[in-house]
């Protein structure tokens, strides 16, 4: 049997641990470290903070290089920002090490989407120390993108796609709750979209995977966002949606091949949402029409792809990756 992949996790918010807590229950991987900047979370055992009842042997550090250095994992697993500015220093840590990442950064998706001259010093770095870098997740990564690709597989071909996502944003956590501005005022919403920092990153990425995944010569991609303003008052078990507030958000990104569209993702994100789903529907020969009836379970889904990927992610060729590069994920033990 061939030995565990020994991994290092890197980002203990609630992504973060939730793969953290599946990795210590899998035969096939090893967790070998923890790393964090919370002062609150570092010196703790991991155990504590996942709920184990019991100690894991593997206290939080602070210092991400001086983890990887002595520790020399296969894989970092890799759950802090959004943003590819934000886990750039991570990243080429990683490649330099010749460490192995999968991240769950969402721009990192395609990365030369919105930061090419990043991607391409990302992908020499990997190259040059031998790593390979994977970004994935369920949106981007699998619900409004990949699962459309997997489709096209019993198709003779493709002219357009549709993704719909529904989810009851009241079953989720406080963070995901903030960030689609949830009890908000509608001018308080606007506001903090204006700063590019808000709502949910990664739809046009997920845009742009598509249309290299089916070969479709999209020229233009956009979106847009607007507040769902809540009819009645909605109570979750982090906070209250008043009646007039903010209750989340939607979501429409589009594909242009010149003024046609033949990609949109519709996204609804919001308290007390109706009838959550996820569906794909292909524009092909045959037609193609998918649907998870109640929606794939957002962040117990988010740790196991992050999780079944680690594998992948080892055998891919070095380079800056995406998930049309490596292996299809699938369950490890």
């Amino acid at each position: 049997m061939p030995s565990a992949l020994r991994v290092v996790s890197c980002g203990l918010g609630a992504i973060g641990l939730a793969a953290a807590r599946l990795v210590l229950q899998k035969q096939s991987i090893q967790l070998v470290g923890a790393v964090d900047i919370d002062k609150a979370k570092v010196g703790k055992d991991l155990g504590e903070l996942i709920g184990a009842g019991k100690p894991t042997g593997i206290k939080v550090e602070r210092d991400t290089e001086a983890v990887l250095k002595r520790l020399a994992p296969d894989v970092l697993l890799h759950c802090t920002s959004s943003f590819l500015s934000a886990v750039k220093d991570d990243l080429l840590l990683a490649a330099r090490l010749g460490i192995d990442v999968v991240s769950s950064t969402e721009e990192l998706l395609v990365p030369d989407h919105r930061s090419p001259t990043l991607a391409r010093e990302l992908d020499a770095a990997a190259k040059a120390g031998g790593a390979s870098i994977l970004a994935t997740g369920v949106n981007p990564g699998y619900a409004m993108d990949f699962m459309a690709v997997i489709a096209s597989a019993v198709t003779f071909d493709v002219r357009s796609a549709r993704c719909i996502r529904v989810v009851d944003a009241g079953t989720r956590r406080l963070s995901l709750l903030r960030k689609i501005g949830a009890g908000l005022g509608a001018d308080e919403f606007q506001t903090n979209m204006a700063t590019g920092r808000f709502g949910l990153v990664g739809m046009r990425e997920s845009v742009a995977l598509l249309a290299r995944a089916l070969d479709l010569e999209v020229d233009r991609v956009d979106q847009t966002v607007e507040p769902v303003i809540a009819v009645e008052d909605h109570k979750t078990p982090f906070l209250t949606v008043k009646e007039g507030r903010v209750s989340g958000l939607r979501n429409h990104s589009y594909g242009y091949v010149g003024k046609q569209t033949v990609l949109h993702l519709d996204l609804s994100m919001y308290v007390g949402a109706p009838d959550p789903r996820d569906e794909v529907l292909l524009e092909s020969t045959p037609p193609i029409h998918l649907k998870f009836h109640g929606g794939i379970a957002g962040d117990q889904a988010a740790a196991a792809i992050l999780v079944n990927n680690l594998h992948g992610v080892v055998a891919a060729a070095p380079g800056l990756r995406t998930v049309l590069d490596v292996q299809p994920p699938r369950l490890c033990r």
